[in-house]
């Protein structure tokens, strides 16, 4: 491997610890599974052949630990909007709800609501739609490094993506 372990340490860690939290939606256990991913890391690090970007291997091998270790410990929750939005203030520039204590409540009450609800839409979904989701649109990767990432075609990570949209919308509706 080209690359030191502890440049790609302080490459990679934030994002493969976003990865985990979305997954996993806690804080202790991501931060387990980030040290296992970086052990199998140091571990393998001769087998990289330099056939696809770093960060397709390591994504890789991210994927597959955390995936391995749900179907391990028979993991059902899997994403907290709640972390992502928590430093959101609910009052968005609004100058009553500063003056209305009432109102805020009621306003952080309906962000409660739809936190829980996305949650739930959320677990409708399979890993691979999770998985292609995720590095869509929250990692911005193009579906081009997903497919490598998730060993499959363009075509099947558009469809997985496109599955994945239609099942949030379709559940977000239902209320």
């Amino acid at each position: 491997m080209d690359s030191d372990i502890n440049e790609i340490i302080d490459t990679y860690y934030k994002k493969i610890y976003k990865l985990c939290l979305f997954y996993l939606e806690n804080k202790p256990e991501a931060e387990e599974l980030v040290q296992e991913i970086f052990i199998k890391i140091l571990k393998k690090q001769t087998s990289f052949k330099g056939e696809s970007h770093i960060y397709t291997w390591i994504y890789r091998i991210a994927v597959n630990t955390l995936i391995n270790y749900i179907k391990r410990k028979k993991l059902v929750e899997f994403i907290s909007f709640e972390n992502i939005t928590n430093s959101r203030d609910i009052s968005n520039g609004n100058e009553n709800a500063a003056v209305d204590p009432a109102l805020n409540l009621e306003k952080e009450e309906l962000h409660q609501k739809e936190i829980k609800k996305l949650e739930t839409c959320m677990n409708l979904l399979s890993n691979r739609e999770k998985t292609a989701f995720y590095f869509f649109h929250y990692d911005h990767l193009k579906q081009k490094e997903i497919a490598e990432i998730m060993k499959t075609s363009i075509s099947a990570v558009e469809s997985l993506i496109h599955k994945a949209m239609k099942k949030l919308k379709r559940c977000v509706k239902d209320e």
